[in-house]
């Protein structure tokens, strides 16, 4: 660190309070020598009190230098200070000296006055030595001191004056200058002197640092002189070849090495300057093997000739293990031990390769446990986690040695079956009666801590090898074949069939298809009116519709499964709540809506589960300007039950914007009466599969009868979707719901029929149900 202004400032200070006692004393001194003198030349009053004054400033003086010493010299930051202070009193003592010149100057006595001149010029020499740490001290001193003399001798007018006054004024100039010379040299070897201080710290603190790091740095160090012999290593070297420092110090490593590798880099560093090795190695004095990389470097003097080097060792022991670790979670499910899906499927064309070579059929099972979501989210993650592992557990005691599974993911497992029979019918036969087999070990009961547990495998099965299919056809093949069986009600074993494919194919293409459908504006609402038993219009339910360019009109049914099996639920459901908004806004605004009318669209469970629904909703709305009365959400009771408690807060606070909610198809799934209460409700909507069951089954009409009282006790209103006869209106109306959707009053329209209604408030009686129309 270079030094600053203020250090040499605070330096030269301190050498001006350090060299300033001798100086003061001797002043007193040689003034009262100057006074003796004088004694009987001047008016002694005056020479006494010219003495006094000067006393009295040189006690001042020394005041300050006795202040300097026990605050000043401890004080950096007040140095400039301290200085001033400093030539204050110096300014006030030369100028003291100084006026002597008009007061006790021996005008009379040339002895007298050569005595004065002197003590003056010894004065001056004097304070040169002592004030040239300063320039502003040294040449004032001088100034104040000299001027007055050279003033008095110019006004006597005389030549022998006038030659004294050139005399003094030389000596001044002489005196300054050389002051000048002797300031830049102290104040260079004040620079000097800090740069050398600051040298010796960063030095210092070069070696502390280095000593630190290679005491405490988590590498083996060793330094090692030209012959290769040891001359230091640090603790963590010792320990990482299980050795004593006594052992190492003066070991010379090009005659004990034996490792052939390390011994040759340990030359390569000591001929061209860099060495390395990594490998195992079994260190010679303490017969420990530790998996090590070693880097040497040579040290070379300026001359370029080696002087030693430095060797630095790391412990690869921990890394080893964690590559391995590594490799081993790259290729193993963590959970079950078992292969995962990369592994699973190098295996997988392996053995299809093999079975080709040696004309054999293979089998793929692909195996999906039935409701493990249940079991997961109703025992918690740890009992489900415990399931899959006793999964694993059976399916590696079942199979063969020469078989193997995997889990792929989930509750999604994996068996290769291998040489099965040389014919595919004969490998079918075989794979069949296995699976059976295997289905009834994975589905027998178990115990999960203090529960017991029994659930259900759907399995899908495919042969291998077959013309032109490779690894991901097979797997994709078994695993159509596999949702087949969960299609086919679960706890089933399906072989893939080339029909299987084409469906999942289909499937395929309509989800690629819908996404594109979503940016092309191929998708638009029809609304199904909500009517009360007159006609008279409530509201209507915003129902999608897909019109394909060249399939036509896609039912929702097959396109909102294939949405919700692909992601694009959510996509979907803020298109539908976004297009529903803006007709609300589109509506008010021409004055259309009634207060009391609302336009309903149907979220999905995964909406509504997503933690920005609520800031959709309030995004949606100030969008489009919509106002929140007028808009209806519509749930299904499954949805509710499946996303939890944790939908309620949000439900509440998009309840407070002033939007209803309905839960759709009431009935059919398992909520409670307690959690319903818990929910901000406006609407129960009765399913159409117990509103057309009226006429024929007793069961439905009790359930339609409980639906409409609890209802009512909740303080809700009641729809009753699918209303198609008159029958069915009567006996609703009769028990007391009041509000209908069905075929009875309309069947889904598009926007001009449905405007139609809300300018007219009710169903004209030209559409009494009206064919739904399909063209955008």
């Amino acid at each position: 660190m270079d030094s600053t202004p203020q250090d040499i400032a605070a330096e030269q200070t301190r050498l001006l309070y350090a060299s300033a006692l001798m100086p003061i004393i001797v002043s007193v001194l040689a003034a009262g020598l100057l006074v003796g003198t004088l004694w009987t030349e001047i008016d002694q009053r005056i020479l006494l009190g010219w003495l006094a004054a000067l006393t009295l400033v040189s006690a001042l003086r020394l005041r300050i230098l006795s202040l300097y010493s026990r605050e000043g010299k401890d004080d950096p930051a007040n140095q400039e200070y301290w200085h001033l202070r400093f030539l204050v009193g110096n300014y006030i003592s030369a100028s003291i000296w100084g006026f002597s010149a008009f007061t006790i100057f021996p005008e009379h006595s040339l002895s007298h006055q050569i005595v004065y001149f002197m003590v003056m010029v010894g004065m001056a020499a004097g304070g040169v030595s002592s004030l040239c740490p300063s320039f502003r001290a040294v040449s004032g001193f001088l100034s104040f001191i000299l001027f007055p003399v050279i003033l008095k001798l110019l006004l006597y007018l005389t030549l022998p004056s006038l030659l004294k006054a050139f005399l003094v004024l030389l000596f001044w100039y002489v005196t300054v200058s050389g002051s000048k010379k002797i300031n830049l040299n102290i104040r260079e070897n004040i620079e000097l002197r800090h740069a050398s201080i600051n040298r010796e710290r960063v030095l210092k603190i070069s070696e502390e640092r280095y000593r630190h790091i290679f005491s405490n740095a988590p590498l083996g160090i060793l330094q090692y002189d030209a012959n290769g012999k040891i001359i230091d290593c640090n603790e963590e070297l010792i320990r990482i070849l299980g050795s004593a420092r006594e052992k190492l110090i003066g070991m010379n490593m090009l005659t004990t090495l034996e490792n052939p590798d390390l011994l040759g880099a340990l030359r390569k560093s000591i001929t061209s300057g860099e060495g390395y090795f990594e490998g195992d190695y079994t260190s010679v004095t303490g017969n420990k093997t530790t998996p090590v990389r070693v880097f040497f470097k040579t040290i070379q003097h300026s001359e370029k000739a080696v002087s030693g080097g430095i060797c630095i060792v790391e412990d690869f022991t921990e890394k080893k293990k964690s590559e391995q670790l590594i490799k081993y979670h790259a290729s193993y499910d963590t959970l079950t031990g078992l292969p995962n899906r990369r592994l699973f499927l190098d295996y997988l064309g392996g053995e299809i390769s093999r079975a080709e070579r040696h004309d054999y059929f293979g089998a793929l099972l692909y195996l999906d446990i039935d409701n493990f979501k249940t079991i997961n989210d109703s025992l918690g993650h740890s009992v489900g986690d415990e399931y899959l592992i006793m999964v694993a557990s059976r399916l590696s005691e079942f199979i063969r040695k020469e078989d193997v599974a995997a889990r792929m993911g989930g509750d999604e497992f994996t068996v290769v079956f291998t040489e099965l029979g040389s014919s595919s019918k004969i490998a079918a036969s075989k794979v069949r009666k296995i699976a059976e087999e295997l289905n009834l070990c994975l589905s027998s009961p178990c115990k999960i801590g203090e529960r017991d547990l029994q659930s259900t495998v759907s399995i899908g099965i495919t042969l291998f090898p077959k013309d032109e299919k490779g690894v991901d056809d097979i797997l994709k093949q078994a695993d159509t074949a596999m949702y087949r069986a969960k299609a086919a009600g679960r706890n089933e074993i399906c072989f893939f069939l080339p029909s299987m494919q084409e469906a999942a194919d289909e499937k395929l293409h309509l989800s690629t298809e819908l996404r594109q459908a979503l940016k092309q504006d191929e998708l638009y609402l029809c609304y199904q009116p909500q009517t009360d038993i007159g006609g008279n219009l409530i509201g209507a339910e915003a129902l999608l519709r897909w019109n394909h360019p060249r399939r036509g009109m896609i039912p929702p049914d097959v396109f909102i499964a294939i949405a919700e099996e692909t992601g694009l639920m959510q996509d979907i459901g803020q298109w539908v709540l976004r297009a529903a908004c803006r007709k609300i806004k589109e509506w008010s605004t021409a004055g259309l809506l009634r207060e009391d009318q609302t336009i309903s669209v149907n979220i999905s469970g995964i909406e509504i589960a997503s933690p920005d629904f609520v800031s959709q909703i309030m995004r949606t709305l100030n969008e489009t300007g919509a106002d929140p009365h007028h808009l209806g959400i519509e749930l299904t009771e499954s949805s509710l039950v499946s996303t939890g408690m944790d939908i309620v807060g949000r439900m509440m606070k998009v309840q407070e914007l002033g939007v209803k909610f309905s839960v759709d198809d009431f009935g059919t799934g398992y909520s409670s009466l307690n959690y319903l209460k818990s929910l901000p409700l406006h609407t129960l909507k009765i399913d159409r599969s117990f509103v057309n069951d009226i006429n024929s089954s007793e069961d439905d009409v009790i359930l339609v009868d409980t639906i409409i009282m609890m209802a009512r006790n909740l303080g809700l209103e009641v729809i009753a979707e699918g209303v198609e006869t008159e029958r069915e209106l009567v006996y609703l109306n009769r028990q007391g719901c009041f509000i209908y959707q069905g075929f009875y009053f309309s069947k889904p329209v598009i926007e001009e029929l449905f405007v139609k209604m809300l300018r007219q408030g009710r169903i004209p009686s030209e559409i009494k149900i009206p064919v739904e129309i399909t063209t955008v």
